[in-house]
């Protein structure tokens, strides 16, 4: 049982306020003189967890690494806390959100016309984004998104997201590495290369689920599908390494001087090339990080993602905006310069025999059934490419589905995180897209005209069909609307009519208390499962001397 502490039991009376609906069960509380209907503030960080890759109060995790994501004494700037103080009960801050009103209904239903989405679309994520930035920004003394005294709601983070030497949190403002991006510029054709680094903020809706896996310092591993609660709100800004010169939109936008590796995403190779892992040591000498060398990132995206159960056959709605501060230089708030680029309820998923590259049909003509795109936004981000098509900024996803300047052009928002799962004994997880495992038919892929066995994908590479996958058939896995908390299906038929599983080479899920082959749901969040996978790491390395301990099976953070 979880140790209510005085800030989790400050967290429950939030929760009793917000949540409890019988006048009798409302007047129990209220006769608590620690209670009382507002919210009160109060300190939602308690250091059970790490906050940052090498955090001094955690040794253990890091020990033999070279040190380089620890403050100095002649460091003065901000230190990154994580909030982990998590609700001990379910919290509704439906009173709150605004885009639960009954008038965003329509925004779900097939009748609604385009014209009357993109309106809807556009008020729905303005109300969500006020929600995420109210007490988080432009707070005096404070630095903006240190969420630990937030004076209108709490917010958490996710724990051990630090026991990754290449991607850790940094310990300024909580930033994970994220992926390697190379955009095509004016100058010329992929010639700006750029890692993105971010942090994620849950409410406290979310963070309840949050408490039912991180309790006491420790992990509950689920050995079960988990599903988010209504409300659940989860915002995400991401920073990206380019110079305005490069990106001319990253102009007027937020900046922070985090302390970083090299920002065309160093990578670490072996010194042993019997290994394939470099092990945390190697890691930490290779990829050292620095915020006097490199230091300022500048918002690039943020992207929401709300528990909304309008959305019949995911229960989530993807949100991305991106930086627009050139035409916004006036917005007196930083933050708010920025437009959206999209929202998404679903995939729009091709019938059988339809390829996801070419369905829906011209979709900027035609419009979505699932999602809206803002494609004002889309062309003022590709106004600043060169001639690469699929790297420009305005990319989008496979088929022009949602995905930003940050994500993959073969996927698509909902596509990637319907499939986080639990990680199972190896450490596996499904891939986050068809084309990061080595051995499956990859999705989003044109057919040649000459042969259905081989095509060209969405980003310009090469495919071939693998194991009698068809590329429909993967595209029918990836892109299919993955029910809240529902397993991600891998098990697939080829074209021999044969049951077979995606992930060919491991035969994947083997979970140690279970033998059905089927994934444990983590309701969307790669989060969880990123860092479920370090602290599963962690667990196993704990016996290992510091030399030999690695972090293998990395999930690959392209699409996060």
């Amino acid at each position: 049982m979880k140790q209510i502490t005085p800030a989790s039991r400050a967290l429950c009376a939030f929760a009793a306020a917000l949540s409890l609906t019988s006048t009798a069960a409302l007047a129990d509380w209220r006769n608590d003189p620690i209670y009382n209907q507002q919210y009160q503030p109060i300190n939602t960080c308690q250091g059970q967890y790490p906050s940052y890759w090498q955090d001094p109060n955690f040794q253990q995790m890091w020990a033999g690494q070279t040190l380089t994501n620890v403050p100095n004494q002649a460091y003065n700037g901000p230190v990154f806390q994580l909030s982990d103080a998590f609700p001990a009960q379910p919290v509704d801050d439906k009173q709150a959100q605004a885009w639960r009103d009954k008038r965003f209904d329509a925004l779900f239903a097939e009748s609604t016309s385009a014209k009357d989405k993109y309106k809807l679309a556009l008020a729905y994520s303005e109300a969500v984004m006020d929600y995420i930035l109210a007490g988080n920004v432009q707070r005096q003394g404070r630095e903006d998104f240190d969420v630990c005294e937030n004076q209108v709601r709490p917010w958490f983070h996710m724990p051990f997201q630090t026991y990754d030497a290449m991607s850790g949190r940094e310990f300024t403002h909580g930033l994970t590495r994220e992926a390697p991006v190379t955009f095509s510029v004016q100058a010329g054709t992929g010639t700006d290369q750029s890692t993105m680094w971010a942090v994620a903020i849950y409410n406290a809706t979310a963070a309840y689920t949050l408490g039912q896996v991180w309790q006491d310092g420790s992990a509950q591993v689920p050995s079960e599908n988990i599903r988010f609660d209504e409300g659940a709100v989860i915002a995400k800004p991401l920073f990206n390494t380019s110079t305005v010169a490069q990106l001319p939109i990253l102009t007027n936008m937020p900046s922070w001087d985090a302390n970083i590796s090299d920002p065309a995403f160093c990578a670490c190779k072996p010194s042993d090339n019997t290994r394939h892992e470099c092990t945390l040591q190697e890691e930490s000498q290779q990829c050292p990080r620095s915020y006097a060398q490199w230091g300022d990132v500048k918002l690039l995206q943020f992207d929401f993602a709300v528990k909304d159960s309008r959305a019949r056959d995911t229960g989530w709605v993807y949100g991305t905006f991106v930086a627009d501060g050139l035409r916004k230089a006036k917005e007196k708030n930083p933050w708010q310069r920025i437009s959206l680029l999209g929202m998404m309820w679903g995939n729009d998923t091709p019938p059988a025999g339809h390829y996801a590259i070419s369905y829906p049909q011209a979709p900027r003509e035609n419009g979505f059934q699932e999602a809206v795109i803002i494609w004002d936004s889309v062309d003022e981000l590709n106004k600043y490419a060169g001639s690469g098509r699929m790297r420009a900024p305005g990319h989008l996803g496979c088929n022009q589905r949602l995905n930003g300047p940050a994500d993959n052009s073969n996927s698509s928002c909902m596509s990637c995180h319907g499939t986080a799962s639990v990680p199972d004994k190896n450490f596996d997880t499904p891939p986050l897209l068809s084309q990061f495992s080595g051995d499956q038919t990859h999705q989003c892929v044109a057919p040649l005209i000459s042969s259905t066995r081989a095509g060209i994908d969405r980003g310009g590479d090469s495919a071939e069909v693998k194991y009698q996958v068809a590329f429909d058939t993967v595209d029918a896995t990836y892109f299919t609307n993955v029910g809240a908390g529902e397993p991600f299906n891998m098990m697939v038929e080829n074209e021999q009519g044969q049951k077979v599983n995606l992930m060919h080479d491991s035969n994947a899920p083997n979970y140690a208390d279970d033998d059905t082959k089927q994934w444990r749901s983590l309701d969307y969040s790669l989060q969880m499962s990123i860092a479920l996978k370090q602290w599963l790491q962690w667990q196993a390395n704990t016996q290992l001397d510091a030399k030999q301990r690695a972090h293998i099976k990395e999930l690959r953070r392209n699409l996060e």
